[in-house]
């Protein structure tokens, strides 16, 4: 998790210094194309780049996660480019509260007193960051909050996934490659008739955004192999601390109490969310 925690924020510094010279579907077509590289590689060495071990029977479900991911992907690059890093990650992290309530909607899973928790101090911490009429609302914010649905989408097909593919051994790296490999192909097609080397002096940034995000990705799905979300994803948490030291060191950015108290809310809630859950499961299996 820690190493995990270094690479999401390597690679916002990365994509935002990116974002200075290329466009949102350039950066990701370089960064997909890269990053299928290296797991096609991974997959290649241990003989599953082949029908058996990329089973295409499930490349629908992945073309739903892809499409979505890659919607919530052209929301985060944009936002990067002209909000505060911290504003960026708070806004991110209404990830799992827009999750719950698809997952209730689409896959009819029980709204518990968490859930719904979660999702109103999240929603409450929403407000107190943007603070609607009382501040201009910047409108890369509202392209953010409408790129984690689209992650939030991209959970709940992931899920779904890896029920698909449970006995496979290699769930992640398939997942990995089906996202590469499509979001090449969707930034591909958004910017033909074709999109462009990066500057010569951005390959640097481009390799650390493609290596940060694969690696974060793995280890973050190690972390939670390992333990249960109620311990892992607080740690996650300390990505909003991180990336302000961060963001004030390198790009003197400041922080508001504005969104301080909102991130404080967002996190809240999912904490308390997470700490109810883990506390209903505990109960209803002894």
């Amino acid at each position: 998790m820690m190493l995990a925690l270094f690479c999401f924020c390597l690679l916002a510094v990365a994509s935002r210094e990116l974002t200075v010279e290329m466009g949102t579907v350039q950066i990701l077509f370089w960064r997909s194309l890269l990053g299928l590289i290296m797991v096609s590689t991974i997959l290649y060495s241990k003989g599953l780049l082949n029908r058996e071990g990329l089973k295409p029977e499930v490349a629908p479900w992945h073309f739903l996660r892809n499409g979505a991911h890659f919607a919530g992907q052209c929301a985060w690059l944009i936002a990067i480019a002209a909000l505060p890093l911290a504003e960026v990650f708070a806004l991110e992290f209404t990830t799992p509260l827009w999750a719950a309530l698809l997952a209730a909607v689409f896959m009819g899973e029980s709204m518990t007193r968490g859930r719904w928790a979660s999702i109103l101090l999240g929603l409450i911490g929403v407000l107190v960051i943007l603070r609607p009429g009382a501040a201009v609302i910047d409108p890369a914010s509202l392209v953010l909050l409408a790129g984690a649905v689209g992650f939030g989408i991209s959970i709940i097909v992931t899920r779904k996934l890896t029920l698909l593919l449970s006995g496979t051994n290699h769930t992640f790296l398939l997942i990995l490659f089906y996202m590469t490999a499509m979001q090449c192909v969707f930034s591909l097609l958004l910017s033909l008739p074709a999109p462009g080397l990066p500057p010569a002096d951005d390959w640097g940034w481009m390799i650390a955004a493609a290596v940060t995000a694969l690696v974060a990705h793995y280890c973050l799905s190690r972390a939670l192999s390992y333990a249960d979300a109620a311990i892992v994803m607080p740690i996650d948490y300390l990505r909003l601390p991180l990336i302000m030291l961060t963001a004030w060191w390198l790009y003197d950015e400041a922080v508001t109490i504005w969104l301080a108290l909102g991130a404080g809310l967002i996190i809240g809630g999912n904490a308390l969310g997470l700490f109810l859950e883990s506390r209903r499961r505990k109960v209803a299996s002894t």
